[in-house]
């Protein structure tokens, strides 16, 4: 009685466990890049802004801002300005209103 109890307990741990751990991924959504620039003012600069449109169905937003912080905006930055010139989507993954990844599509 004692083994199966401690199996129950161990599965339920578990379970919660895994389901905590999927919620904290970021999301992500395919979107086209409507603008990007510096974002901040002159003494504190906090990185880049970009502002980005869902082309999925049905739409989740438009033209909304999201943050590229400091410590990857030379990348994030480069990838959303090739995306811009080039016209093509981009994959971006964020958490919040924070781009955690940007990656320009074919």
């Amino acid at each position: 009685m004692k083994a199966r109890n401690a199996v129950v307990i161990l599965l339920t741990v578990f379970c919660l466990v895994a389901l905590c751990a999927a919620s904290s991924f970021a999301a992500s959504k395919v979107c086209t890049v409507e603008s990007v620039g510096p974002y901040g003012t002159l003494e504190g600069t906090d990185g880049s802004a970009i502002f980005l449109t869902d082309t999925g169905e049905p739409i989740a937003f438009t033209n909304k801002k999201f943050f590229i912080g400091p410590n990857r905006g030379k990348e994030f930055l480069a990838a959303a300005l090739t995306a811009l010139a080039s016209g093509k989507p981009v994959t971006v993954f964020y958490a919040g209103t924070t781009v955690t990844g940007i990656y320009v599509k074919k």
